[in-house]
């Protein structure tokens, strides 16, 4: 199984989520379900296989950790055209056990028309876990954990081969502790993240089978 520990009691795992182990809660973020839909509907050209892969990658995280909640930091849908083919997907979800908690994203406007009930944010286990396209409102003590900035990290080797892996990064800066999350959508490549100045910045790559951290 492709994961590690990151802090503790929590795992990051290569299939794009962190899971706390003692409070059973994951967290995930950047879905864009539906992004292919969006595109058809609009007469684009795109593969129907980004809804499913999303939902077997959350199948086996809930079959394998068993959590009691789910937390979707923001970005649950591309727009507005799928809202419903998220909302029946989320649906499929809270079948198999944990209670779903949603906290608003920038893309997730046309899904609040739908039953699903949004949070700005929640705190747990000490942290403060928000979309992250809006200002933060954590208390120093707590980590913040967002998505939203898709982080990604490039690996060259000699011959000038190049692979682009999604990733977890983790910083700590005056104002306290910043974790950013992988985008769970397939359709999200990533930007590559640079460390800022005046901070600690650990990086995490992930991939199906290691998750490893870039020194």
């Amino acid at each position: 199984m492709s994961r590690a520990h990151i802090h503790p009691d929590v795992i990051l795992d290569g299939r794009l989520a962190i899971y706390h182990e003692r409070s059973r809660w994951l967290a995930l973020a950047d879905l864009h379900y539906g992004y292919e839909v969006e595109f058809r509907r609009a007469g684009g050209l795109m593969p129907m296989y980004g809804m499913d892969q999303i939902e077997a990658r959350l199948v086996s995280l809930i079959a394998d950790y068993e959590p009691e909640k789910v937390f979707l930091a923001g970005d649950l849908v591309h727009g507005r055209a799928s809202s419903r083919e998220m909302a029946a997907f989320c649906e499929r979800m809270e079948e198999l056990g944990p209670k779903l908690v949603f906290l608003a994203g920038n893309h997730d406007r046309g899904a609040i028309t739908t039953r699903l009930e949004f949070e700005d944010f929640v705190r747990v286990d000490g942290f403060f876990i928000h979309h992250g396209h809006r200002p933060s409102a954590a208390a120093p003590e707590e980590i913040e954990i967002v998505g939203h900035h898709h982080p990604a990290i490039s690996i060259r080797d000699g011959a000038g081969l190049k692979i682009k892996l999604p990733s977890l990064i983790q910083e700590t800066h005056e104002s306290g502790e910043r974790w950013i999350l992988p985008a769970f959508s397939p359709w999200a490549g990533g930007t590559t993240w640079k460390t800022r100045p005046n901070q600690q910045t650990r990086r995490w790559a992930c991939s199906p089978k290691r998750v490893f951290e870039i020194c």
